[in-house]
């Protein structure tokens, strides 16, 4: 502006030199041309919101008017937005679950999953099914370490604590301890599942935090589980999905062999003459 305005008869070169200004900078501001807001902007603003259903904030709003060809700065729509009390829809936050130390167990199991007496060390965890009629399914279960049989599951419409209370309910209380397994979801360090297993006499161990190898043996079952069921199984009622998983776990631990034993879970027990009472 002083270089503009300046009545000394210097050239630009030397009014920017004596200033201390770069040349360059000095017409890039002259030729500057003059910010233009839409005299409409209000008007638009209202529009672009009430067009996204109150969805948009300053930011989307913002770029939508200038894909219309409407030059606006976000600063601008926050003040008129805020101006006529226009808010976005805020999506629900997700906050990160603080894990009460009480309710973490150690991880015991540490990753030594294989076992000389059935019904000693057993592992669990929930995994998702495909969709039946665009209804979400998680399927909970319980796994013996000693024969890798499945001695107990569940199904439920809802990842949550009834789901896995529905399957641990099947394990009767014991007068040994037993180890169970898991990883640090939300049903498995709820003050219910260990007040629950604590009735069982049962002993919690858990995988550390994002470390799915301490729990392998159970990956791998769903892995394996979810490859197979549908080659045998295409359900297309929830009672369709409760009765084919219910009779896959029974061919699994019947007749599918484990490469581990060269025969089924069951048939091991048998060839050891053990019995049990479960699937």
């Amino acid at each position: 502006m002083v270089i503009k305005e300046s009545k000394v008869k210097l050239s630009i070169a030397k009014k920017c030199r004596v200033l201390g200004v770069n040349r360059s900078s000095y017409y890039k501001w002259l030729n500057k041309k003059p910010y233009k807001i839409d005299e409409n902007a209000e008007a638009e603003i209202i529009k672009t919101y009430h067009k996204y259903k109150g969805t948009y904030g300053r930011e989307r709003i913002t770029q939508a008017m200038r894909n219309s060809g409407i030059v606006i700065n976000h600063k601008k729509v926050y003040r008129i937005m805020s101006k006529l009390g226009l808010k976005a829809i805020i999506r629900k936050k997700w906050s990160i679950r603080k894990y009460i130390k009480e309710n973490v167990a150690c991880n015991i199991l540490n990753r030594e999953f294989k076992t000389d007496e059935p019904f000693k060390k057993l592992t669990c965890d929930v995994t998702e099914m495909k969709r039946v009629n665009n209804n979400r399914y998680y399927l909970f279960s319980v796994m013996d370490l000693y024969n890798n049989a499945i001695i107990c599951a569940s199904m439920s419409e809802h990842n949550d604590w009834g789901l896995v209370a529905k399957g641990l309910e099947k394990i009767p209380c014991q007068s040994e301890k037993i180890l169970l397994h898991s990883d640090q979801g939300p049903q498995f360090t709820s003050k219910a599942y260990h007040e629950l297993t604590e009735q069982k006499n049962i002993v919690l161990s858990m995988s550390r935090v994002g470390n799915c190898y301490d729990n392998a043996v159970k990956e791998s079952f769903f892995g394996h589980f979810k490859e197979e069921f549908y080659v045998y199984y295409n359900p297309k009622t929830q009672e369709e999905l409760y009765q084919n998983v219910g009779d896959f776990i029974e061919y699994y631990n019947n007749d599918r062999i484990q490469m581990r034993f060269k025969m089924s879970p069951n048939q091991y027990l048998k060839k050891n003459n053990i019995q049990t009472g479960f699937l």
